[in-house]
């Protein structure tokens, strides 16, 4: 499986996004919030577009701290051993220098304490105008438009919500991504199993190269994979209980 970033409809959909902010979004209103369902693609296009523009990635983590943000913020900004005030002062000229976006993944672990994470955060990419890029679950979207975090809800000027694979993305990912040629018939049976999920995607692009390579094949036609299940839904298996 070759391993490089495919530009699917959410992808261009992010960076309409982008766009749309960075060109017309005031300086204090510069965030973005990205929602989608497990396996949708949210982590995998912050991370093309973080090694894109050098911004700073961010993990969050459940009881995340507000010192352990200041502190990992010091460190990927190349200000670290430093303290209090002469830290905050050293990271506010490192980000008036660059201006690195800064991307929060699982963003809704910074909802804690008035979501007092996300407002150090905004407060240091503002002056600067650097965009904030908010990562979140589906079911956690609507946390970020509570009346109480106003503060955080009047900041975010775009909200991108990443959808599954369709079958153009799916033919896209697969064509792309795959070893093996494929034809149009294997690609709906990849689409179909998968539900438009890029890590079953995956998973059916090895299964489909695993094939080809032991029946010695460089194409696959749905005859060469009857009876072959490309990628397993475990999460339906769960809803079904197991059935």
């Amino acid at each position: 499986m070759k391993n490089h970033y495919v530009k699917t409809s959410n992808h261009a959909a992010f960076m309409a996004a982008v766009a749309k902010v960075e060109s017309g979004a005031a300086r204090e209103a510069r965030a973005v919030l990205l929602a989608g369902d497990p396996g949708t693609g949210k982590s995998r296009c912050v991370d093309f577009f973080g090694a894109d523009r050098n911004a700073i990635y961010i993990e969050g983590m459940p009881g995340m701290t507000l010192k352990y943000i200041k502190d990992l913020l010091a460190y990927e900004l190349g200000v670290g051993g430093l303290h209090s005030f002469e830290q905050q002062k050293a990271i506010s000229e490192a980000m008036a220098q660059r201006g690195h976006a800064i991307i929060l993944d699982e963003a809704q672990h910074g909802l804690d304490r008035k979501a007092a994470v996300i407002e150090y955060l905004r407060r240091v990419a503002e002056p600067c105008g650097a965009l904030l890029i908010l990562v979140c679950h589906t079911s956690e979207r609507h946390r970020f438009a509570e009346h109480k975090l106003a503060h955080i809800a009047t900041r975010i000027s775009a909200l991108v919500e990443f959808k599954p694979a369709t079958l153009e993305d799916t033919a896209l990912y697969l064509k792309e991504l795959c070893e093996v040629e494929i034809d149009n018939a294997v690609i709906a049976q990849a689409f179909t199993e998968s539900r438009g999920r890029y890590r079953l995607l995956s998973s059916a692009c090895r299964t489909l190269e695993v094939v080809a390579a032991h029946d010695r094949k460089t194409k696959l036609t749905a005859a060469d994979i009857k009876g072959v299940v490309l990628c397993e839904d475990a999460m339906r298996s769960l809803r079904k209980g197991g059935k």
